[in-house]
């Protein structure tokens, strides 16, 4: 998407979920439409939609919906207030079916609590997109001396509605005085209007007065609202409450009954509510309680209230940027840095670089003839192609002189120390002078397009690191003859084995890697991979600690992948491979498979390779706390929260970082001072400002996430940054190449994403918890 996002806004000004949508456009430099008459179809487009605005009924809102979605081409976001719940009684299937509807309708989702994305998640059948994104909340007006107002009347804010607390709030008072009345500020919700004559009749058969303002204008609310004794907000079934940020924002601290949404706002702004039981009698109490006590229904000066309507208003900016159109960075050479994994991003480039070929071998004297037959049989420009056999200690080199006159071959040798494809394959790179490094196994033999097909991709996109397709083929009794007959169209090819179908699978779901992911490196095999010779110097070639059969090209294409290269599988680059995948030569060999594992754990840091609880020296996740602004007590509570969860080391920095850890007496080495050195190894590095506590799973919940760069909101003081190393190294590799800061090209490829700590179980501590037991 490009240009500006327009939000489509329906309803009455007055009507609280418009007034929202128009703060938040304004706050967002967004343009408002109340219809898509003169709106291009490609042009961005959010909406904020209740059913109670956009129809008659549910499913006539739906249908408004579907009919917009079907008509605009460009992706839509929808924020979905007033969430069905069972709570609504018999209309809550037919709300149900029409916000299932709606969000099948729309990219991404946002709703304004996690409450009320839990409840989406009770009634939608498959998962979506949603954010959490909590209603905007003014700031407090300064409270003045005479700031209690001697008016003795409780006051409800919002539309009169069955469910809204009216009805409660009169039956609470009947241990309060008499003289205190009751002031309904707002007017009836449409169809309820006669609730507001049966409230009066039951007002005065108590003794009280009921009086409602109807319709106060924006200027005239916060005085009506500084003006009662007891603010209330008592609708039991609240899944977000613009009333009660209203309250919060003209200063007083409203009653409201404990349950899920209001826990959640505590969370967000500690002290900004007076929660009181979920009863009528909690309720009575409270109110007694305000009557005693009146400064108690008043902000205090230290609570910081969360989000502002600036603050919100990052957020959508967050969102809207994710949905734009992300393009490939042209390098002064002519060759494409991509954003994320979009390989496809990349424009065509007219130029053949140099290609150098590995060929790791071990006693594969016929096999490699099947091979460099092949290599004579490419489409690509043999005087560009340099071949270079790294034999792992054969008894006898390997005899390439009958291919002398057709290929620039070079022989390298290492000693026999047992098998070393990793070490081979780093000795052939070490005399490599190609711009391309293509790998091959002496025993895979290539295609006649193979080389011109490898190249495409990583000619053109420097960071690709490409995986060809290796199928099967029985080329027993076969002859280096046989496979120029074969390539050249002149006889059969040889019976063809199945294909390893985890990996067909896993490109197929992976669109070819093009959807690649932090786990997809299981699916690069070195027998057929490509990458440019500056990427494979950049990651530090193979593990020679490998030793035996497999591992070391997972491992090497992990350390690729956070090293911020492009995963992409080339199916037309097709090399076959002579005989049955290892699992089916061998029938699974689960000692061998073992070994490859415990060596893979300590280097790679998938979760699913450290499952037994150890501490490795390359932890998945490395945690930076800024120690400012913390005491020894609370810096030891957000410490302890992180190190909850699995597979982290923490660094403490600041000027008091090291005063405040002695306090401790701990002895942890999961904890380090000051700054860590190379963090590449590591998955993600986190940034930690502010008193924060993590729940049980927060740090799992947000790698799941997917975002290479995210920044979480922790109520109004604290925020938790994470940047992948993928992001920071792509970024580093080519920000002089293009003139710009690592951190702005970071931006560009990977995006910004932000969230809100209620989604993660992120909350904001105290500065002096309680650590007694």
């Amino acid at each position: 998407m490009t240009g500006p996002v327009h939000h489509l806004v329906v309803g009455p000004n007055e009507h609280g979920v418009v007034r929202c949508a128009r703060e938040l456009a304004s706050a967002t430099a967004s343009p408002v439409i109340s219809g898509l008459e003169h709106l291009a179809s490609d042009t961005a487009l959010h909406v904020h939609f209740t059913d109670r605005l956009f129809g008659r009924n549910a499913t006539e809102a739906a249908d408004a919906f579907a009919a917009l979605a079907e008509r605009h081409r460009a992706p839509i976001t929808v924020t979905v207030h007033d969430v069905p719940q069972a709570s609504d009684g018999h209309s809550f299937e037919a709300r149900k079916d029409c916000y299932r509807r709606v969000i099948d309708c729309a990219a991404i989702v946002v709703v304004s609590s996690m409450h009320e994305r839990l409840l989406l998640e009770d009634i939608l059948d498959r998962r979506h997109d949603v954010r959490v994104i909590p209603l905007p909340i003014g700031r407090a007006a300064e409270r003045t001396a005479d700031g209690v107002a001697p008016q003795k009347v409780v006051g409800v804010l919002g539309f009169v509605y069955p469910g809204k607390g009216h009805e409660e709030v009169l039956g609470a008072m009947t241990s309060l005085d008499a003289d205190v009345d009751v002031l309904s500020i707002g007017s009836a919700s449409p169809g309820h209007e006669s609730m507001i004559d049966e409230l009066g009749s039951a007002a005065e058969q108590l003794g009280r007065s009921f009086t409602s303002t109807g319709f106060v204008p924006d200027a005239e609310l916060d005085e009506i609202l500084r003006s009662v004794a007891i603010p209330v907000a008592f609708h039991r079934h609240v899944s977000a409450s613009g009333s009660i940020n209203s309250w919060i924002a003209a200063g007083r601290r409203p009653l409201v009954p404990r349950g899920r949404y209001v826990e959640e706002m505590e969370t967000n702004s500690p002290g900004a509510l007076w929660i009181h039981d979920n009863s009528i009698e909690g309720l009575a109490a409270a109110m007694a309680e305000a009557l005693r006590h009146p400064d108690m229904t008043w902000q205090q000066h230290d609570v910081v209230a969360y989000p502002t309507l600036e603050q919100a208003a990052v957020l959508y900016r967050a969102l809207f940027d994710e949905q734009r159109a992300k393009a490939a960075k042209e390098l002064p050479d002519g060759r494409w840095v991509v954003p994320g994994n979009r390989w496809d991003l990349a424009p065509s480039v007219d130029r053949n670089p140099r290609v150098s070929v590995v060929i790791p071998y071990f006693r594969q004297q016929r096999q490699l003839e099947f091979v460099l037959t092949a290599l004579t049989l490419q489409s690509y420009p043999a005087t560009l192609l340099q071949v270079i056999v790294a034999d792992d200690g054969s008894p006898d080199a390997p005899d390439v002189d009958t291919f002398l006159p057709a290929l620039d071959i070079t022989v390298v040798r290492q000693e026999d120390r047992g098998f070393r494809a990793a070490a081979a394959r780093n000795l052939g790179a070490s005399v490599a002078d190609g711009e391309i490094l293509c790998f091959l196994d002496a025993d895979t033999v290539p295609e006649p397009e193979y080389i011109a097909e490898s190249v495409r991709l990583t000619g053109a996109v420097p960071d690709a690191l490409t995986v060809g397709r290796r199928r099967h083929a029985d080329l027993t009794g076969w002859t280096a003859e046989d496979v120029a007959g074969w390539f050249g169209g002149g006889s059969h090819g040889p019976p063809e084995l199945s294909e390893p179908g985890w990996l067909r699978d896993g490109y197929s779901r992976s669109r070819d890697l093009l959807d690649a992911d932090r786990r997809s490196y299981r699916f690069v095999i070195s027998a057929v991979m490509s990458c440019s010779r500056e990427l494979f110097s950049d990651i530090g070639g193979f593990d020679e600690t490998f030793v035996g059969y497999g591992g070391e090209d997972w491992d090497f294409a992990h350390r690729a992948y956070d090293a911020g290269a492009v995963l992409a599988h080339l199916p037309a680059a097709v090399a076959w491979h002579d005989g049955p995948e290892w699992a089916e030569r061998t029938g699974g060999d689960r000692e061998r498979k073992n070994l490859e594992a415990l060596m893979l754990s300590s280097r790679i840091t998938d979760p699913a390779a450290r499952t037994h609880g150890l501490v490795y020296a390359v932890p998945e996740t490395i945690v930076m706390v800024d120690a400012t602004g913390h005491s020894s007590a609370s810096l030891l509570s957000t410490v302890g929260s992180i190190l909850r969860q699995h597979d982290c080391a923490v660094w403490i920095d600041g000027p008091d970082a090291a005063s405040l850890r002695e306090q401790w007496g701990d002895v942890d080495p999961r904890i380090r001072s000051g700054r860590p050195g190379d963090t590449g190894r590591s998955h993600i590095v986190v940034h930690v400002r502010g008193l924060v506590l993590f729940g049980e799973h927060s740090l799992r919940r947000m790698l799941a996430i997917g975002a290479d760069r995210m920044t979480v909101d922790v109520g109004g003081s604290g925020v938790v940054e994470c940047r992948s190393s993928r992001s920071r190294a792509r970024a580093a590799r080519w920000a002089d190449a293009l003139g710009r800061d690592p951190l702005d090209v970071a931006e560009d490829l990977f995006g910004h994403m932000h969230r809100t700590a209620v989604e993660f179980g992120i909350s904001t501590g105290e500065h002096q918890p309680d650590l007694s037991w």
